[in-house]
């Protein structure tokens, strides 16, 4: 499968990533044979790792199609971006590598002592129910973890009690979430490196585990994906599709992780409130509106953010008691970290959240592998740290100010209530994509007349004729 071809020589961006672009495609050649290679021993783990009996023939059934259908929709949606295909083909059978360990490691390690097993049963409860009383069994509140029980009862009405054909839908949502991602990232920084982007997002160990099982994670991922896309698009040009994509992704967060939309939302009201824009005029009348949503939206997500903590309260003093009472109550297990540590040093430690836990506080073998990915994470940050500084610089761009304010909340937040490596390790995938985001763009922004010049250029370059052209595909 060829590599997206470049145009002509205008383009200098393509032509000193040739090198890379072939690397990065050589990676995901390399990790579909090791998926496919190694595919008895998942799809063992897959099919047999179960708390409980369940129809094994409805599995081998419903898998194979859901995995069709899902392969159809990429090859529909990829036509003009063959590596994009062949990374989302990849990505579809690494999302069900993951389902199989996942089912594994959950049963055999954990004991069965995972949230997607209790949603599976519950599920299956629900289903049995709606013999009885029709659709009243599916009872409110219609968000967070009730929410999955009643999809998963839904789901159980459609394909019975095939476990692991839920866990592959909830991990194919996932992927359609880094589709989105992808698609944003291409719209906001159209000179970022793409394709090491896409290789990151969709084929990292962490996001691949803990999105792919039944639960809020693979949701999560979708609708943060979704509007992601749709402020993208709305910072691209202004119109309904934008706004009603945003509003759907908010929404959809909103259901299943309440504490993490209005992080979303605040990423989103800031840059324009101190950002650039277009028109001075709109932009007036813009700040006008938009610097009360600003204060509303900051004093929701205060009180989000403290319904995550359970507080209780409405003083800053009762906020910290119960900040400190959360993070006691997660050190539990080998997984445990910043034992008797202050919520003003948790605090100060929330820029390194993405890089624990660190080699030395690893402390079993699931702990180096989380301590191996999150050293990854800081090399490609020092690696890279000329794009990353590139991108700080131009804090003003909508999309840019969004992507570290959101990076910024979430990581304050999360290091100020979560102090075990386990939890941090799966909640930490919301934020993610958004950081390497910023790691992997390469801005160019212009403002005012250096702005027009740069349209003018554009324009100018695509009148040209256009000569030196290479193939199609390399």
């Amino acid at each position: 499968m060829g590599i997206p071809a470049l145009r002509t020589i205008h383009d200098p961006i393509k032509i000193s990533q040739l090198r890379n672009i072939g690397r990065y495609a050589q990676v995901v050649k390399l990790f579909a044979l090791l998926s496919i290679l190694t595919c008895p021993f998942w799809l063992g783990m897959l099919f047999f790792s179960s708390p409980r009996d369940y129809s094994y023939t409805s599995s081998l059934i419903c898998v194979p199609l859901v995995a069709i259908a899902c392969a159809a929709a990429v090859g529909h949606v990829t036509q003009s971006d063959p590596y994009l295909r062949q990374l989302l083909l990849t990505g579809l059978i690494a999302h069900v590598a993951a389902s199989g360990i996942f089912l594994w490691v959950a049963f055999y390690i954990f004991s069965g002592a995972a949230d997607a097993f209790h949603y599976w049963t519950v599920g299956l409860q629900l289903a049995d129910d709606f013999q009885v009383v029709g659709w009243s069994a599916f009872h409110p509140p219609y968000w967070s973890s009730n929410l999955i029980n009643n999809i998963c009862g839904v789901m159980s009405l459609l394909i019975g009690d095939a476990l692991p054909t839920l866990f592959v839908i909830f991990a194919f949502a996932a992927l359609w979430g880094a589709y989105f991602f992808y698609r944003a990232f291409t719209i906001a920084f159209p000179d970022g490196d793409r394709w090491l982007f896409g290789l990151l997002l969709i084929l990292s160990p962490s996001i691949l585990f803990w999105s792919s099982s039944a639960g809020k994670d693979a949701l999560g991922q979708f609708f943060i994906g979704l509007t992601c896309y749709g402020f993208a698009k709305l910072n691209q040009r202004s119109g309904v599709i934008g706004v009603v994509l945003c509003a759907v992704g908010l929404g959809g967060v909103l259901l299943v992780r309440a504490h993490v939309a209005p992080m979303l939302a605040i990423g989103m009201t800031f840059p324009y409130v101190v950002g650039e824009s277009g028109r001075r005029g709109a932009n007036r009348v813009m700040r006008f509106f938009l610097i009360p949503l600003l204060l509303g939206g900051t004093y929701f997500v205060v009180r989000q953010a403290g319904s995550f903590l359970h507080v209780s309260g409405e003083n800053a003093i009762s906020g910290i008691q119960e900040a400190d009472t959360v993070t006691k109550n997660s050190q539990i297990g080998g997984s445990a970290f910043n034992t008797g540590s202050s919520l003003p040093v948790r605090i100060a430690e929330s820029p390194f959240l993405m890089f624990r836990p660190f080699p030395w506080e690893a402390g079993n073998a699931m702990g180096l592998a989380a301590s191996a990915e999150s050293t990854g994470w800081l090399l490609l940050f020092w690696v890279r740290r000329r794009q990353v500084w590139s991108a700080l610089r131009h804090w003003r761009d909508p999309y840019v100010g969004f992507s570290l304010t959101y990076v910024a909340v979430f990581s304050v937040v999360f290091a100020a209530s979560v102090s075990n490596f386990g939890i941090l390790m799966r909640q930490r995938i919301m934020m993610v994509p958004v950081a390497l985001m910023l790691i992997c763009a390469k801005q160019k922004v212009a403002s005012g007349r250096s702005r027009q010049k740069l349209r003018h250029n554009r324009w100018r370059w695509s009148s040209e004729p256009r000569r030196h052209h290479v193939s199609s595909e390399v």
